[in-house]
């Protein structure tokens, strides 16, 4: 493995984190630091949008439970709400989308922490909601900084 297999970066209060791969142990414990050191740092709860490319793999089940601890850690120590935004549209999306769900109803973390979404354009508006201002501008930072497709 040569590297993390993603890019994270806080704008405002919101963290966007882009995974081309399911995530490892290892990116999962460095992202979580980087919340929580920013967390503590700006004194408030973080948001949480990570967007899976539309060319990763289907996570396996050991990718699914790491996955799952990093956001019930995320969840207990620094993120108020998180966002998964799973892209692409053909079939094996929206089998993703499906199955993340149907992992979620499972671990009861469907109390609307998480949402899975389509696309970052379609959540600027909940996320909005959340912040209590417009997310749009950051949306368009994490996009220009390839955080968001």
């Amino acid at each position: 493995m040569n590297g993390p297999t993603y890019k994270a970066e806080i704008i405002d209060r919101v963290i966007f984190s882009r995974w081309e791969n399911p995530p490892t142990k290892e990116d999962v414990t460095l992202v979580l630091a980087q919340m929580q050191e920013a967390a503590a740092r700006l004194n408030t709860n973080l948001i949480y949008v990570g967007s899976v490319s539309s060319k990763s793999k289907v996570p396996d089940a050991n990718e699914r439970t790491v996955l799952n601890q990093f956001l019930m850690d995320a969840r207990r120590t620094c993120v108020e709400q998180a966002w998964l935004i799973y892209e692409g549209t053909d079939l094996q999306h929206n089998l993703q989308r499906v199955i993340i769900s149907g992992v979620l109803i499972l671990t009861r973390t469907f109390d609307n922490f998480l949402s899975v979404a389509k696309s970052g354009d379609s959540i600027v508006k909940d996320v909005s909601a959340v912040l209590k201002k417009d997310a749009a501008p950051l949306f368009t930072l994490a996009k220009e900084r390839g955080l968001v497709a």
